[in-house]
C-alpha cells in the first residue's frame, strides 16, 4: 500500500479558516507524570477530579459496557486504578477533544457526538473479542474517526449534515471523495491533522485518514496495511452495527467491502444477525 503524508504547506492551506483547539494543559501534566519512573496516581486523579465536566464524562465512560468494569466506579481515583494509567489517559484525551471541538463550534452536534459514542461503545467491544486492538484505543479511535465533519462544517456553510447525511450512503463513490471534488479537502485529511496535532497514536491516525479509502482493503500487502486493514475494518463493523440499530443502514465502505469484513473475521451473516441483537441489549442498558 502507497503511503499517504500531508506536507506543512499543503496542511497550512487546509487549515485556513479552521481552528483545531490546542491540547488542555491537564492532558500534558498527565501526559508527563505518566512517563515518571514512578507515576504518582493520586495526583493524576486529583488534576482530572479538578474539571467537574472531566471528570462526570469519564465516571460515565468508566462504567460503560465498552470497559467492561464489573464493579460500579463512583470516584475517578478509583476509574484510574481499575483503567489504568494507559487507559486512563486515552479516555482522557479523546473526552477533553471532543470537548475542545463542541466549544469551537457554532453548530449543535449532541446527535453527532451521541452516534460517536454509540459507535466507541460497539468497537471497543468488537476490539477485545476479535483481537485487534486494545479497547481503549478503540474507543478513541470511533470516538473521533469523523472529528473532521465539525471542522468542515465551520470551514464551509453549505458543509451540513443533510450533506453527510446523503453522501455517506453514495455505493459508487465515498464520502471523502465527494468532499475532496466540492470543497477540495475532505474529513479524513483533517481529522489526520487534528489526531496529529494532539498526538494521537500513529495506528490511529493512520485509520482516521483511511477509514473511507477503498486501498485499505485492496492493497493490504504487508504486515502494518494488514492490521490497519483490520483496524479500518473493525471501525467499519462497528459503524454498521451503530447505523443498522439506528435504522441508518450501511455507508460506501461496509457496501463495498462488508463481505470482506466478515471475511478478516471469520464471521457469518448469521454472526452480523446475532451481534446487532447483542449491541442493541448493550446501548439499550445505558
Amino acid at each position: 500500500m502507497r503511503q499517504f503524508t500531508i506536507d506543512e504547506t499543503t496542511a497550512q492551506k487546509l487549515l485556513e479558516g479552521i481552528d483545531i483547539p490546542p491540547a488542555p494543559q491537564i492532558l500534558q501534566t498527565i501526559t508527563e507524570e505518566k512517563q515518571k519512573f514512578y507515576p504518582d496516581i493520586k495526583k493524576i486523579s486529583t488534576l482530572i477530579a479538578k474539571d467537574v465536566a472531566l471528570s462526570a464524562a469519564m465516571l460515565r465512560a468508566a462504567n460503560s459496557p465498552a470497559f467492561a468494569i464489573k464493579q460500579k466506579i463512583t470516584s475517578i481515583h478509583s476509574a484510574v486504578l481499575n483503567l489504568g494509567l494507559d487507559s486512563a489517559l486515552s479516555l482522557v484525551t479523546g473526552l477533553s477533544l471532543r470537548a475542545a471541538v463542541s466549544g469551537n463550534s457554532k453548530v449543535n452536534l449532541e446527535k453527532f457526538w451521541d452516534g460517536a459514542a454509540d459507535t466507541a461503545i460497539i468497537c471497543s467491544i468488537l476490539a477485545k473479542r476479535l483481537h485487534v486492538m486494545g479497547h481503549d484505543v478503540a474507543y478513541n479511535l470511533a470516538l473521533f474517526h469523523d472529528v473532521g465533519i465539525p471542522l468542515m462544517m465551520q470551514k464551509f456553510p453549505e458543509y451540513t449534515a443533510s450533506f453527510v447525511k446523503k453522501n455517506s450512503k453514495n455505493p459508487q463513490e465515498s464520502i471523502t471523495a465527494l468532499e475532496d471534488k466540492q470543497f477540495k479537502t475532505n474529513h479524513s485529511v483533517l481529522g489526520l491533522m487534528v489526531s496529529r496535532s494532539w498526538g494521537l497514536p500513529d495506528n490511529i491516525r493512520a485509520a482516521i485518514l483511511m477509514h473511507h479509502n477503498a486501498e485499505v482493503f485492496q492493497q493490504a500487502d504487508s504486515p502494518a496495511a494488514q492490521a490497519l486493514a483490520r483496524q479500518v475494518g473493525l471501525l467499519t463493523l462497528a459503524e454498521y452495527l451503530c447505523h443498522t440499530l439506528h435504522k441508518e443502514g450501511g455507508d460506501h465502505m461496509w457496501l463495498g467491502f462488508g463481505n470482506k469484513i466478515m471475511g478478516l473475521f471469520g464471521l457469518e451473516e448469521e454472526n452480523i444477525k446475532e451481534l446487532v441483537d447483542e449491541m442493541t441489549d448493550v446501548l439499550g442498558r445505558l
